[in-house]
């Protein structure tokens, strides 16, 4: 399928103390530098499963960035309607994490995101209405994602980030004429940000009354939620040893729609999904560079 993807790319700075934290003092441990960003990691591995992927995003002006979108070409990417923008600096995030990868605290430098506005997409979404379907997530502006919900008439699927960008995509429904997304991906604590609700069975139904068609609801080591009009069902997790979660969810969507790229709809995807993310978490990198087809016709991969 011709899938384009739009949202951020940064760079991952990821942070493993050895030992507690010393006060005023250096504390060894372990830093790695990844290419990051949910949109950018789910582009990487849809294309990985041999889709035709285009990355629409915005680079700023320095090595980083060079690295990205030499990458990018290597991997076969286009990113023809992704935008760099002079004297600009690569978003960074980065994270302390514990020694598989789940992040204890983090800090974000970010500002080049705040290029993903409506005047950069408006031009696009000629482009965009020309592939099979499209994913973004929720690192546009409100005024940005309401235009792509209104305006995109092919499938749409939004990966909602973190529990406080989940809110733009409460507020973009909220404006939005069309307020209606075809899927949605999301952990527990996104959903419980944009329903108010405690638990996924609460929390994915008030989703689905907001229009949006198809809910999948991430639970980390106790697998997944898929919730539509007509079925509401949970998955277990894929035992396996975790080298690194980071990017896992990123993973999980992209096995979703690769999935339904295939023909394969609704809760018979999240098994494909759930296979992605415990591939992913069998790398250090945020994204599995051996990820393939293959992988899910294999029970023990």
């Amino acid at each position: 399928m011709h899938i384009t993807v739009i949202g951020e790319s940064n760079i991952d700075i990821a942070v493993v103390p050895h030992s507690e934290p010393i006060a005023k003092g250096c504390t060894p441990g372990s830093i790695a530098f990844h290419h990051g960003g949910v949109a950018r990691n789910i582009a990487h591995n849809l294309c990985l499963l041999g889709h035709d992927v285009q990355l629409v995003t915005v680079f700023g002006d320095d090595h980083f960035a060079q690295s990205m979108m030499e990458e990018c070409k290597q991997l076969g990417v286009d990113i023809s309607l992704s935008s760099q923008f002079d004297g600009t600096k690569s978003p960074i995030f980065l994270s302390f994490n514990d020694k598989v990868g789940n992040m204890l605290s983090a800090v974000s430098d970010v500002k080049l995101n705040g290029r993903l506005n409506l005047d950069w997409i408006n031009d696009k979404i000629d482009a965009i209405n020309r592939s099979d379907l499209a994913v973004a997530d929720t690192l546009l502006s409100v005024e940005a994602l309401v235009f792509l919900i209104d305006h995109c008439m092919v499938p749409l699927y939004i990966d909602t980030v973190s529990p406080n960008r989940a809110l733009i995509l409460t507020q973009a429904l909220k404006n939005s004429r069309k307020k209606s997304v075809f899927a949605i991906k999301c952990n527990l604590a996104e959903a419980q940000a944009m329903t108010g609700e405690k638990d996924a069975e609460n929390s994915a139904k008030k989703l689905i009354s907001k229009g949006i068609k198809e809910v999948y609801l991430t639970m980390g080591e106790k697998g997944a939620w898929f919730c539509s009009q007509n079925s509401f069902r949970h998955f277990s997790a894929i035992e396996t040893e975790a080298i690194n979660v980071t990017g896992s969810g990123d993973a999980f969507f992209a096995g979703v729609i690769h999935a339904h790229a295939m023909g394969i709809k609704g809760e018979a995807s999240v098994g494909y999904g759930l296979k992605a993310a415990c591939h992913n978490i069998k790398s250090e990198a945020p994204v599995n560079p051996t990820l393939r087809p293959h992988v899910f016709l294999d029970d023990n991969d």
